[in-house]
């Protein structure tokens, strides 16, 4: 036999607004007219409150005992009744007075200054106001740095189910003139922050939390038009254990025990779910220094590789060819400008690497210009023969990398007539990310005939080594 759980009370929550009335009985032979009433804001059936645990108290109904206040249109009128007995009661009892509040809701105006702005929300006491000026549409908000557990739930159900608008929320201070003989405001503004939750493109909040200085409230204020439901399941499920626990304890709630009644096997368990998520954590840091470290020296290869001119491609292709193992000599810092940019040896064969870039369709001349430097060098000083030399060509620049020609040359007859290897820099991106080494060597030296080194050939062996993948390790030799 079974025994039943805790019963829990509904948890008190005052929802700002009149109470929603009940559907006009349709009367038959009647039909709707120019006087008949809009249908209310809130209406019947939206929110299924006793599914979710909640009994809404609204206009006219005792507020003091209240958990916290949801305001689906703007922010309540602090100073009526209903928001002072239920910020006297939080106060009373030593709890966060927990509100949230939906900006941006009714008639828009502009002005010179502020350009359009939508009714904002009454901070209360003389913290000021929120303004929401709002934004184009297209907006494609993030979460914002440093948020606590329940914020970033919130951010991500904002971001999985947006409103139609999203606004750019302002602080207003009440401010006080310094100016001489000016009337100073009594009792003097009061301190407090508007935290970022989700940010647009410009690091403007579009959603967030305003704390007073002192703390005691969390005003959490987000789009008008945010689902109503989608609101009331995080305050229960997520800013009700995190900022007023002290409710959920009231209301006998499931969603908070007091570990001082806990069994001795449920206080193990519990303890094996945090050591759990401790090694999780520990074991997700570890992964992400590591991508850290790889990106840190994967990024400059990637960006000189794919948008590069000038040194930083020229740079980029010999990190590749390092990476696979060759030795590679800087011309320009031995002979300048006479010869190639780099010279290049693996398995005893030795090439020039003339590196060019081209903002449009490269032209048929750069192809010369590696053969000038084939027929000059065995003319400078202190050299010894090549084999032959490769250019290697990033084209197209301006244009994104996807709609850039596969190859250097499109045109086919030119392409089959040249004497030398033309390699596009996105080729050899695409073979190095890949850690394609004997396509990179193939492409540069040909065939040459030399068994893969194990040093250079094998990564990693172990693949739970706590080393670094085998392409960093390689770039970094």
């Amino acid at each position: 036999m079974s025994t039943p759980g805790p019963s829990a009370a509904p948890i008190p929550l005052h929802i700002v607004g009149e109470p929603p009335a009940l559907p006009a009985p349709n009367v038959i032979g009647t039909s709707a007219g120019p006087d008949r009433r809009p249908a209310p804001a809130v209406r019947p059936g939206v929110v299924d409150w006793a599914a979710l645990g909640v009994e809404p108290r609204w206009k006219g109904q005792e507020t003091g005992d209240c958990a916290a206040v949801l305001s689906p249109v703007r922010g309540p009128a602090t100073g009526l009744e209903p928001y002072k007995r239920y910020a006297a009661g939080a106060r009373q009892r030593g709890e966060t007075a927990l509100v949230v509040a939906c900006t941006g809701a009714g008639k828009r105006s502009h002005n010179v200054f502020s350009g359009t702005v939508a009714p904002g929300i009454h901070l209360p006491d003389h913290y000021g106001s929120i303004s929401a000026n709002p934004l184009p549409a297209g907006v494609s908000p993030e979460l914002a740095d440093g948020l606590d557990h329940a914020e970033h739930d919130l951010g991500t159900r904002l971001l999985n189910r947006p409103p139609d608008t999203w606004f750019r929320l302002t602080h207003l201070k009440d401010s006080g003139s310094s100016r001489p003989g000016a009337a100073r405001m009594w009792p003097p503004p009061g301190e407090g922050e508007l935290r970022p939750i989700l940010v647009d493109g410009l690091g403007d909040p579009v959603a967030g939390v305003w704390v007073p200085a002192g703390g005691g409230a969390r005003w959490f204020v987000v789009p008008h038009g945010t689902d109503q439901r989608l609101l009331v399941e995080w305050l229960v499920q997520h800013a009700l254990p995190a900022y007023v626990p002290g409710a959920l304890t009231r209301a006998r709630s499931t969603l908070v025990r007091d570990p001082e009644f806990a069994t001795d096997a449920e206080a193990r368990l519990v303890e094996t779910i945090a050591e759990e998520q401790r090694a999780h954590e520990r074991r997700q840091t570890e992964l992400q220094q590591q991508l850290a470290a790889l990106r840190a020296v994967a990024d400059p290869l990637r960006d000189g590789l794919v948008f590069g001119t000038g040194r930083a491609l020229e740079d980029a292709v010999h990190d590749v060819l390092v990476a696979v193992g060759a030795a590679v000599t800087r011309l320009d810092d031995v002979f300048g400008t006479k010869s190639a940019d780099l010279l290049a040896e693996y398995g005893g064969c030795r090439v020039l690497v003339e590196v060019k870039s081209a903002n449009n369709r490269p032209p048929h001349s750069l192809p010369d210009k590696l053969l000038k430097h084939l027929n000059t060098w065995p003319g400078l000083t202190g050299t010894e023969p090549v084999d032959g030399g490769v250019l290697v060509v990033n084209h197209q620049i301006k244009l994104p990398p996807a709609q850039r020609d596969a190859e250097v040359y499109t045109d086919r007859a030119f392409a089959d007539a040249l004497t030398v290897p033309v390699i596009g820099s996105a080729r050899l991106f695409d073979l190095w990310r890949r850690e394609d080494w004997d396509a990179v060597r193939h492409v540069v030296f040909g065939d040459t005939g030399v068994a893969q080194t194990p040093d250079i050939a094998v990564p990693d062996a172990d693949p739970k080594a706590s080393g670094l993948p085998g392409l960093l390790s390689r770039l970094r030799r």
